[in-house]
Protein backbone atom coordinates (compact mmCIF):
# COMPACT_ATOMS: atom_id res chain seq x y z
CA UNK A 1 0.00 0.00 0.00
CA UNK A 2 1.29 3.60 -0.76
CA UNK A 3 2.74 5.40 2.43
CA UNK A 4 3.05 1.62 3.92
CA UNK A 5 5.30 -0.87 4.19
CA UNK A 6 6.19 -3.59 2.47
CA UNK A 7 8.95 -5.90 1.75
CA UNK A 8 11.87 -5.15 -0.32
CA UNK A 9 11.57 -6.98 -3.49
CA UNK A 10 13.51 -9.95 -4.12
CA UNK A 11 14.31 -9.27 -7.72
CA UNK A 12 17.02 -7.15 -8.82
CA UNK A 13 15.43 -3.96 -9.90
CA UNK A 14 16.07 -3.42 -13.34
CA UNK A 15 14.49 -6.80 -13.77
CA UNK A 16 11.10 -6.23 -11.67
CA UNK A 17 10.88 -3.04 -13.77
CA UNK A 18 11.01 -5.33 -16.85
CA UNK A 19 8.72 -7.91 -15.16
CA UNK A 20 5.88 -4.92 -13.97
CA UNK A 21 5.86 -4.12 -17.56
CA UNK A 22 6.04 -6.94 -19.83
CA UNK A 23 2.73 -8.89 -21.33
CA UNK A 24 2.49 -12.75 -20.68
CA UNK A 25 1.71 -13.18 -24.28
CA UNK A 26 3.95 -11.17 -26.58
CA UNK A 27 5.80 -12.21 -30.04
CA UNK A 28 9.42 -12.33 -29.79
CA UNK A 29 10.35 -9.43 -31.43
CA UNK A 30 8.45 -7.42 -29.06
CA UNK A 31 10.34 -8.66 -26.01
CA UNK A 32 13.26 -7.63 -27.73
CA UNK A 33 12.12 -4.13 -28.41
CA UNK A 34 11.19 -3.91 -24.09
CA UNK A 35 14.39 -4.86 -23.39
CA UNK A 36 15.69 -2.03 -25.80
CA UNK A 37 13.84 0.33 -24.26
CA UNK A 38 14.38 -0.33 -20.77
CA UNK A 39 18.02 -0.34 -21.44
CA UNK A 40 17.74 3.35 -22.97
CA UNK A 41 15.57 4.32 -19.45
CA UNK A 42 18.63 3.31 -17.53
CA UNK A 43 20.91 6.07 -19.35
CA UNK A 44 17.94 8.53 -18.80
CA UNK A 45 18.38 12.06 -16.48
CA UNK A 46 16.96 14.34 -14.16
CA UNK A 47 14.91 16.90 -15.58
CA UNK A 48 15.33 19.76 -12.98
CA UNK A 49 18.57 21.40 -11.84
CA UNK A 50 19.48 20.69 -8.42
CA UNK A 51 18.64 23.60 -6.19
CA UNK A 52 20.67 24.33 -3.18
CA UNK A 53 20.57 22.73 -0.16
CA UNK A 54 18.88 25.90 1.56
CA UNK A 55 16.26 25.35 -0.93
CA UNK A 56 15.88 22.09 -1.40
CA UNK A 57 12.37 20.38 0.12
CA UNK A 58 13.24 17.85 2.73
CA UNK A 59 9.96 16.54 3.49
CA UNK A 60 7.27 14.07 1.80
CA UNK A 61 4.42 13.84 3.49
CA UNK A 62 2.46 10.50 3.56
CA UNK A 63 5.84 8.55 2.40
CA UNK A 64 6.86 5.65 4.56
CA UNK A 65 10.45 6.18 4.21
CA UNK A 66 11.60 4.22 7.31
CA UNK A 67 13.51 1.52 5.00
CA UNK A 68 16.26 4.02 3.63
CA UNK A 69 19.99 4.84 5.33
CA UNK A 70 21.09 8.22 5.79
CA UNK A 71 22.49 8.14 1.83
CA UNK A 72 19.35 6.80 0.19
CA UNK A 73 17.30 9.12 2.28
CA UNK A 74 19.84 12.02 0.42
CA UNK A 75 19.19 10.35 -2.74
CA UNK A 76 15.63 10.38 -2.30
CA UNK A 77 15.18 13.88 -1.47
CA UNK A 78 17.54 15.10 -4.53
CA UNK A 79 15.34 13.17 -6.76
CA UNK A 80 12.06 14.13 -5.81
CA UNK A 81 13.69 18.10 -5.98
CA UNK A 82 14.68 17.30 -9.90
CA UNK A 83 12.42 15.44 -11.19
CA UNK A 84 8.87 16.90 -12.40
CA UNK A 85 5.62 16.68 -10.39
CA UNK A 86 2.62 14.40 -12.64
CA UNK A 87 0.24 16.60 -12.01
CA UNK A 88 2.05 20.08 -13.23
CA UNK A 89 5.10 19.97 -15.19
CA UNK A 90 6.37 23.34 -14.50
CA UNK A 91 6.93 22.15 -10.43
CA UNK A 92 9.30 19.45 -8.87
CA UNK A 93 7.63 16.07 -7.87
CA UNK A 94 9.24 17.72 -4.12
CA UNK A 95 6.94 20.90 -4.14
CA UNK A 96 4.04 18.73 -5.34
CA UNK A 97 4.31 16.65 -2.78
CA UNK A 98 4.19 19.27 -0.49
CA UNK A 99 1.96 21.90 -1.53
CA UNK A 100 -0.23 20.04 -3.90
CA UNK A 101 -3.30 17.15 -2.07
CA UNK A 102 -5.16 16.99 -5.07
CA UNK A 103 -2.28 15.22 -6.51
CA UNK A 104 -2.34 12.05 -5.22
CA UNK A 105 -0.08 10.76 -7.98
CA UNK A 106 3.07 13.12 -6.26
CA UNK A 107 2.54 10.41 -3.12
CA UNK A 108 2.47 7.49 -5.33
CA UNK A 109 5.63 8.33 -7.16
CA UNK A 110 7.36 9.16 -4.55
CA UNK A 111 6.59 6.00 -2.52
CA UNK A 112 7.81 4.06 -5.99
CA UNK A 113 11.22 6.03 -5.75
CA UNK A 114 11.89 5.09 -1.92
CA UNK A 115 10.65 1.66 -1.99
CA UNK A 116 13.21 1.35 -5.47
CA UNK A 117 15.95 2.59 -3.36
CA UNK A 118 14.88 0.17 -0.65
CA UNK A 119 15.55 -2.80 -3.04
CA UNK A 120 18.71 -1.19 -4.12
CA UNK A 121 18.14 0.68 -6.87
CA UNK A 122 20.50 3.39 -8.49
CA UNK A 123 19.27 6.75 -8.90
CA UNK A 124 20.25 6.64 -12.73
CA UNK A 125 17.60 3.32 -12.96
CA UNK A 126 14.70 4.86 -10.89
CA UNK A 127 14.99 8.19 -12.80
CA UNK A 128 15.41 6.48 -16.19
CA UNK A 129 12.10 4.47 -14.97
CA UNK A 130 9.83 7.40 -14.06
CA UNK A 131 8.79 8.28 -17.12
CA UNK A 132 6.85 4.78 -17.43
CA UNK A 133 5.77 4.80 -14.21
CA UNK A 134 3.84 8.06 -14.77
CA UNK A 135 3.11 6.94 -18.19
CA UNK A 136 0.84 4.35 -16.17
CA UNK A 137 -0.48 6.94 -14.10
CA UNK A 138 -1.74 8.94 -16.66
CA UNK A 139 -5.24 7.94 -17.50
CA UNK A 140 -6.11 6.87 -21.21
CA UNK A 141 -9.18 7.73 -23.07
CA UNK A 142 -10.53 3.79 -24.02
CA UNK A 143 -13.96 3.17 -25.57
CA UNK A 144 -16.13 1.20 -24.05
CA UNK A 145 -19.54 1.77 -24.96
CA UNK A 146 -21.01 -1.88 -26.21
CA UNK A 147 -18.54 -3.92 -24.87
CA UNK A 148 -18.86 -6.86 -23.09
CA UNK A 149 -19.49 -5.73 -19.15
CA UNK A 150 -19.42 -7.89 -16.27
CA UNK A 151 -20.49 -5.90 -12.81
CA UNK A 152 -22.69 -2.37 -12.03
CA UNK A 153 -22.78 -0.54 -15.28
CA UNK A 154 -22.85 2.54 -11.92
CA UNK A 155 -20.27 1.48 -11.00
CA UNK A 156 -17.34 4.27 -9.89
CA UNK A 157 -14.14 2.02 -11.16
CA UNK A 158 -14.00 0.41 -14.36
CA UNK A 159 -11.15 -2.52 -15.48
CA UNK A 160 -10.47 -3.07 -19.22
CA UNK A 161 -8.88 -6.26 -19.88
CA UNK A 162 -7.31 -6.30 -23.53
CA UNK A 163 -7.26 -10.20 -24.02
CA UNK A 164 -6.73 -13.24 -26.61
CA UNK A 165 -8.42 -16.73 -26.28
CA UNK A 166 -5.45 -18.77 -26.88
CA UNK A 167 -3.14 -16.95 -24.90
CA UNK A 168 -3.24 -19.38 -21.53
CA UNK A 169 -2.09 -16.30 -19.30
CA UNK A 170 -5.35 -14.20 -19.82
CA UNK A 171 -6.69 -17.90 -19.44
CA UNK A 172 -5.55 -18.15 -16.03
CA UNK A 173 -6.10 -14.22 -15.11
CA UNK A 174 -9.70 -14.57 -16.73
CA UNK A 175 -11.61 -16.17 -13.73
CA UNK A 176 -9.30 -14.02 -11.15
CA UNK A 177 -10.29 -10.60 -12.97
CA UNK A 178 -14.01 -11.56 -11.98
CA UNK A 179 -13.54 -13.08 -8.88
CA UNK A 180 -11.88 -9.48 -7.99
CA UNK A 181 -14.75 -7.58 -9.27
CA UNK A 182 -17.19 -9.36 -7.48
CA UNK A 183 -15.38 -8.43 -3.95
CA UNK A 184 -15.70 -5.02 -4.34
CA UNK A 185 -19.79 -5.34 -4.33
CA UNK A 186 -21.35 -2.99 -7.10
CA UNK A 187 -18.21 -0.49 -6.82
CA UNK A 188 -16.37 -1.93 -9.50
CA UNK A 189 -16.88 -3.26 -13.22
CA UNK A 190 -15.24 -5.30 -15.49
CA UNK A 191 -14.77 -4.23 -19.78
CA UNK A 192 -13.94 -7.08 -21.79
CA UNK A 193 -12.02 -5.91 -25.28
CA UNK A 194 -9.83 -7.96 -27.86
CA UNK A 195 -6.71 -8.08 -28.50
CA UNK A 196 -6.01 -11.41 -30.95
CA UNK A 197 -2.40 -12.00 -31.15
CA UNK A 198 -1.24 -12.43 -34.78
CA UNK A 199 0.93 -15.54 -34.05
CA UNK A 200 -2.28 -17.27 -32.93
CA UNK A 201 -3.94 -19.06 -35.81
CA UNK A 202 -7.42 -19.43 -34.00
CA UNK A 203 -7.58 -16.25 -31.44
CA UNK A 204 -9.64 -14.08 -33.86
CA UNK A 205 -12.39 -16.52 -34.86
CA UNK A 206 -12.44 -17.20 -31.38
CA UNK A 207 -12.96 -13.61 -30.25
CA UNK A 208 -15.62 -13.40 -33.53
CA UNK A 209 -17.77 -16.39 -31.68
CA UNK A 210 -18.12 -14.58 -28.54
CA UNK A 211 -19.05 -11.64 -30.14
CA UNK A 212 -21.68 -13.77 -31.85
CA UNK A 213 -22.99 -14.84 -28.28
CA UNK A 214 -23.17 -11.61 -27.15
CA UNK A 215 -25.67 -11.29 -30.00
CA UNK A 216 -27.48 -13.52 -27.87
CA UNK A 217 -26.84 -12.39 -24.41
CA UNK A 218 -24.27 -15.10 -23.62
CA UNK A 219 -20.90 -13.15 -23.96
CA UNK A 220 -19.62 -14.35 -20.66
CA UNK A 221 -20.81 -17.71 -21.27
CA UNK A 222 -18.99 -18.65 -24.64
CA UNK A 223 -15.82 -16.76 -22.71
CA UNK A 224 -15.21 -19.30 -20.25
CA UNK A 225 -15.98 -21.90 -22.32
CA UNK A 226 -13.78 -20.80 -25.22
CA UNK A 227 -10.86 -20.10 -22.23
CA UNK A 228 -11.75 -23.60 -21.44
CA UNK A 229 -11.24 -25.35 -24.58
CA UNK A 230 -8.43 -23.41 -25.63
CA UNK A 231 -6.97 -25.55 -27.53
CA UNK A 232 -9.72 -26.34 -29.72
CA UNK A 233 -11.08 -23.40 -31.56
CA UNK A 234 -11.67 -24.62 -34.72
CA UNK A 235 -15.24 -23.67 -36.59
CA UNK A 236 -16.52 -26.49 -35.58
CA UNK A 237 -15.59 -26.39 -31.97
CA UNK A 238 -17.50 -23.16 -31.60
CA UNK A 239 -20.51 -24.16 -33.38
CA UNK A 240 -20.58 -27.52 -30.65
CA UNK A 241 -19.68 -24.82 -27.79
CA UNK A 242 -22.33 -22.40 -28.82
CA UNK A 243 -25.02 -25.84 -28.91
CA UNK A 244 -23.36 -26.28 -25.42
CA UNK A 245 -24.02 -23.00 -23.71
CA UNK A 246 -27.66 -22.89 -25.17
CA UNK A 247 -27.75 -20.63 -27.80
CA UNK A 248 -29.46 -20.44 -30.98
CA UNK A 249 -27.18 -22.18 -32.99
CA UNK A 250 -28.90 -20.87 -36.44
CA UNK A 251 -28.66 -17.55 -35.29
CA UNK A 252 -25.44 -17.77 -34.19
CA UNK A 253 -23.99 -18.83 -37.69
CA UNK A 254 -26.19 -16.13 -38.91
CA UNK A 255 -24.00 -13.57 -36.32
CA UNK A 256 -20.87 -15.19 -37.35
CA UNK A 257 -21.32 -14.26 -41.05
CA UNK A 258 -22.72 -10.96 -40.76
CA UNK A 259 -19.37 -8.30 -40.75
CA UNK A 260 -20.62 -6.72 -37.47
CA UNK A 261 -18.94 -9.24 -35.20
CA UNK A 262 -16.04 -9.19 -37.00
CA UNK A 263 -15.85 -5.14 -37.08
CA UNK A 264 -16.52 -5.33 -33.12
CA UNK A 265 -13.28 -7.32 -32.85
CA UNK A 266 -11.33 -5.32 -34.92
CA UNK A 267 -12.09 -2.27 -33.47
CA UNK A 268 -10.79 -3.77 -30.17
CA UNK A 269 -8.02 -4.11 -31.52
CA UNK A 270 -7.12 -1.04 -33.15
CA UNK A 271 -7.96 0.89 -29.99
CA UNK A 272 -5.17 -1.85 -28.35
CA UNK A 273 -3.27 -0.44 -31.05
CA UNK A 274 -3.90 2.83 -30.70
CA UNK A 275 -2.79 2.82 -26.70
CA UNK A 276 1.16 1.07 -28.04
CA UNK A 277 -0.53 -2.57 -26.76
CA UNK A 278 2.01 -5.29 -27.86
CA UNK A 279 0.75 -8.85 -25.85
CA UNK A 280 -1.27 -10.45 -23.82
CA UNK A 281 -3.53 -9.48 -20.94
CA UNK A 282 -3.07 -5.75 -20.50
CA UNK A 283 -5.36 -4.30 -17.49
CA UNK A 284 -6.16 -0.70 -17.19
CA UNK A 285 -8.13 0.85 -13.88
CA UNK A 286 -10.16 3.96 -14.99
CA UNK A 287 -7.57 4.35 -18.18
CA UNK A 288 -4.30 3.63 -15.92
CA UNK A 289 -2.10 0.52 -16.71
CA UNK A 290 -1.77 -1.37 -14.36
CA UNK A 291 1.56 -3.09 -13.09
CA UNK A 292 2.85 -5.43 -11.03
CA UNK A 293 5.12 -2.92 -8.87
CA UNK A 294 2.57 -0.07 -8.20
CA UNK A 295 -0.58 -0.51 -4.85
CA UNK A 296 0.47 -3.77 -3.85
CA UNK A 297 0.82 -5.65 -7.85
CA UNK A 298 -2.77 -6.51 -7.78
CA UNK A 299 -5.33 -5.48 -8.94
CA UNK A 300 -7.63 -5.23 -5.72
CA UNK A 301 -4.89 -2.69 -4.71
CA UNK A 302 -5.52 -0.85 -7.90
CA UNK A 303 -9.04 -0.54 -7.73
CA UNK A 304 -8.59 0.40 -4.11
CA UNK A 305 -6.41 3.23 -5.16
CA UNK A 306 -9.12 4.66 -7.76
CA UNK A 307 -11.64 4.39 -5.35
CA UNK A 308 -9.65 6.90 -3.33
CA UNK A 309 -9.79 9.60 -5.89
Amino acid sequence: MVGGRRARRRLPFALALSVAFSWACTPPEEKAAEAGAAAAEASAGGKLPLPSDADMIKEAKGVGLGELTEPQTTSFFQIINTEVSPCKRSESLAKSLRDDDKCRDSMVVSQFIADSLASGASTTQIKGALDRIVDALTPKEIPVKGRPSYGSDNAPVTVVVFADFECPHCRAEAPKLRQTIDQFKGRARLVYKHFPLDFHEFSTQAAIATEAALDQGKFWEMHDIVFANSSALTDADLLRYAGEIGLDVAKFKASLAKPEAAKRVSTDRKDGETLGLSGTPTVYVNGRLMNNILFGGSLAGWIDDALKR
